[in-house]
């Protein structure tokens, strides 16, 4: 199974008073994550999304394990735990870069849908992603 990385800087904007990363930004992280294994296919989001297909997330989940601070640098490690030709899982990590802490572990599962919300098949309509996808398993 391949790993994709991308780096992070928690910012001021995503802590609270006592400093601490809030936790709804987590779900950011991870589509940071996501957006960079799209990347590493040789397309960004936007071209899939401008081709008129969407992966509509249908459920996530997020262990938080250890806090993330303002200004701690982290790493958002992602890769893909399931894929079939109308849904994909992918699975995170996100680990800080000072003192190799796990923050926090999750998983998103999408759907495959056009502009209308109706399922697509990734493997008949993107085959070239869909095998680039696969090949990361």
């Amino acid at each position: 199974m391949k790993t994709v990385e991308c780096k992070i800087g928690v910012r001021y904007s995503e802590v609270g008073r006592q400093g601490l990363a809030h936790h709804a930004h987590y779900l950011d992280w991870f589509d940071m994550g996501l957006e960079e294994i799209i990347k590493q296919c040789g397309l960004s989001y936007r071209e899939v999304e401008d081709l008129g297909y969407f992966l509509a997330p249908i459920s996530d989940m997020c262990r938080y394990y250890h806090p993330a601070y303002y200004n701690d640098m982290l790493t958002v490690r992602v890769s893909l735990a399931d894929l079939s030709s109308a849904k994909v899982k992918f699975s995170y990590e996100i680990i800080r870069e000072k003192d190799a802490k796990l923050i926090a572990t999750g998983q998103t599962d999408h759907a495959f849908v056009d502009k209308n919300f109706k399922p697509y098949s990734m493997k008949r309509v993107m085959p070239r992603l869909y095998e680039m996808l696969k090949e990361m398993m």
